[in-house]
């Protein structure tokens, strides 16, 4: 159970609405009366689902802990209109991240804003992945989740990260322009040749 298990339903009665208890709970703590329970806090942000977020048939895993052991609450259901089904299961989610510049607008954008051949362009791009690929995810700023992805979301650099990145562009051929390299990426910074894709990459442990 969770606190919005406790939360009244509300049914329309015209231009009024007439609140209904819910009877979910009332009915599992009736089925499981006299079973010991125990209170559950997720540990952390992290969870998985096999489909976004907000479709009502997804799967879904989050991490919890009685403060001694960690498990997976998986939660589910079969039909649109069933309620959500729940299992906890003996487990924990192994979560990696990648994060990546959406290739073909960034190299689509420097082409349109320095003079440099086919070569140095392929240069440039590959030096900016590389350099993106190793920034801590945490550091990064939260944009938006991909809508239909649930591992996918998106994110701004942070200007410290602009500067690095001015910075390898200028060591990859571009050392004339470093006041223009500025100029680009403060003035990109949020648009789309620069917003970072992260996407997530979970397997579940279970024990």
């Amino acid at each position: 159970m969770s606190p919005s298990d406790a939360a009244p339903h509300y049914r329309s009665q015209g231009d009024d609405f007439e609140e209904e208890p819910d009877q979910e709970r009332a009915a599992f703590l009736q089925r499981h009366r006299g079973h010991p329970l125990m209170v559950l806090k997720r540990k952390t942000d992290r969870f998985f689902a096999d489909r976004p977020v907000w479709d009502p048939l997804r799967t879904a895993y989050v991490e919890v802990t009685d403060g001694r052991e960690m498990f997976l609450l998986k939660s589910w259901r079969t039909d649109i209109a069933a309620p959500r089904q729940y299992a906890l299961l003996r487990g924990s989610l192994d979560m990696t991240t990648t994060v990546a510049l959406p290739e073909e607008p960034l190299r689509d954008t420097l082409a349109h804003s320095f003079p440099c051949s086919a070569a140095q362009l392929a240069s440039l791009v590959k030096a900016l992945q590389h350099a993106v690929a190793t920034l801590p995810p945490e550091e990064l700023i939260p944009a938006d989740c991909a809508a239909d992805d649930p591992e996918v979301s998106f994110a701004y650099l942070a200007e410290h990260h602009l500067r690095m990145l001015a910075h390898r562009c200028s060591e990859a051929g571009l050392a004339s322009e470093r006041k223009r390299l500025w100029d680009f990426f403060i003035s990109n910074q949020q648009e789309e040749e620069l917003t970072v894709e992260m996407r997530q990459h979970c397997r579940l442990n279970f024990s």
